[in-house]
Parts: structure tokens; sequence; C-alpha cells
């Protein structure tokens, strides 16, 4: 086995990455990773045994790297509206429907983003817990709701965003923008 995080594992879990967003993972085999950069189809296999364990790989970096963002983000000085922040403009929701699409056969990635989601949401809802505490009557859905609720709200406002779908868009952004001034005021 290839070193993991040497620069031709890196390029190869980018080269998967470019491949699913532009074209699918019917189209993610060794040797479109190998075409995409320039490198022999067995290398790739040098580096992962398996496509499946590529694919694992792939979304272990990319969760590790969000993971780290939303724990600097939850320590900043206006957490939530830098974690909402993160959730609605780095969102790649054909990535992240690729990658929902394998984890129903690959389980070695459904436990992966199994992992991600408990991990990120654990995140979110502490939090949330910190902002609610100062204005209470604000959370009636409670920070285990609103996590889910904002994390889905992101991903559903940038899936019709990157569709070219703006309607309601406006209003949303202008209520949640009112209820993040409610419990994290602006300084």
């Amino acid at each position: 086995m290839g070193p993991e995080g040497s620069d031709n594992w890196h390029a190869m879990l980018d080269g998967a990455a470019a491949i699913l967003r532009e074209e699918g993972h019917a189209a993610l085999t060794s040797r479109r990773v190998a075409e995409r950069i320039g490198v022999k189809q067995r290398l790739v296999y040098y580096y992962f045994r398996t496509m499946d364990e590529l694919v694992v790989s792939l979304f272990r970096r990319m969760a590790e790297r969000e993971l780290a963002r939303l724990a600097e983000a939850a320590e900043s000085a206006r957490p939530l509206r830098a974690i909402w922040d993160i959730s609605l403009h780095s969102t790649d929701s054909r990535l992240i429907a690729e990658f929902m699409a394998l984890a129903n056969r690959i389980d070695g990635l459904q436990r992966e983003v199994i992992r991600f989601i408990e991990q990120a949401r654990t995140l979110e809802v502490a939090v949330l817990d910190r902002a609610l505490a100062r204005k209470p009557q604000a959370g009636r859905l409670g920070a285990a709701g609103l996590a889910v609720t904002i994390t889905s709200l992101a991903l559903l406002l940038s899936r019709e965003n990157q569709l070219g779908v703006d309607a309601g868009h406006a209003e949303v952004l202008g209520a949640l923008a009112a209820f993040f001034d409610e419990i994290e005021p602006v300084a």
C-alpha cells in the first residue's frame, strides 16, 4: 500500500472528488482517476486496495476538514453565524448526493457518514445550547431539533441555488437572520 497522506494519495482523492462532482459515481473508476491525474491505473491500486476504499478515504478526508472548520467556527465570537455560513456556503450538494448514494452500497462509507453527522451534530448542538441559554424562549424546538433544521435548510438552499432556484430564499434567509439576531445578538 502506498503511503496515506502522500502527494499521490491526495492527488488521487482530488481526482476522485472531481469525477464524483462532475460525472457522478458511475464514472468513478480506477482508470478515470488515473487518467485524471496522469498516472498508470495500477498505481491507484497501490494506494487503495479497492475503489470502495478510495471513496471511504475521500469522504474521511473531507469530513475531517469540515469538522476542523466547524470546531474553529464554534470557538469564534459569533459561532452560530459562523457555523451557518460554513453550512450554507461550503455545501457541495452534488458531492453530498453522490456520497449518500454510495453510502447505501459501501458499508465503510456508511459508517463514516454516520460518524461525521454525529460529530458535526454534537458540535452544532453545543453551540445552540449556549446560544439558547441566553434566550431560552427562542428555542422552542430545542438545540438538537434546531441543529437538524438549520443543517437541512442549508443543504436545501445550496441544492436549489446550484440549480438556479431562489424563490423564497430571501424570505427564509431573512427569518433566519432575525432568529440569529435574537439568540446571538451582534455585539
